[in-house]
């Protein structure tokens, strides 16, 4: 975390545990048709009245137990 130069505080995307849609877009790089069906498959979703977030956490816990390496 930093500072800019007023007074707000910048998080990056991988300190953060929920991330908005557009900020779930980034952090998997996928398109946003692609995002939501990410978000339904892994079950990462998590709604806080009409927000949509991501949990980051168990998505990549997803893609972990996922992965073909």
């Amino acid at each position: 975390m930093e500072r800019d130069g007023k007074s707000r505080v910048l998080v990056t995307l991988s300190d953060k545990r929920l991330l908005d849609v557009n900020e779930f877009c980034i952090y998997a790089s996928v398109g946003r048709n692609t995002a939501l069906e990410l978000m339904k498959t892994t079950g990462a979703i998590f709604r806080v009245g009409r927000r949509t977030l991501v949990d980051r956490v168990k998505f990549d816990r997803w893609c972990d137990e996922h992965s073909e390496a």
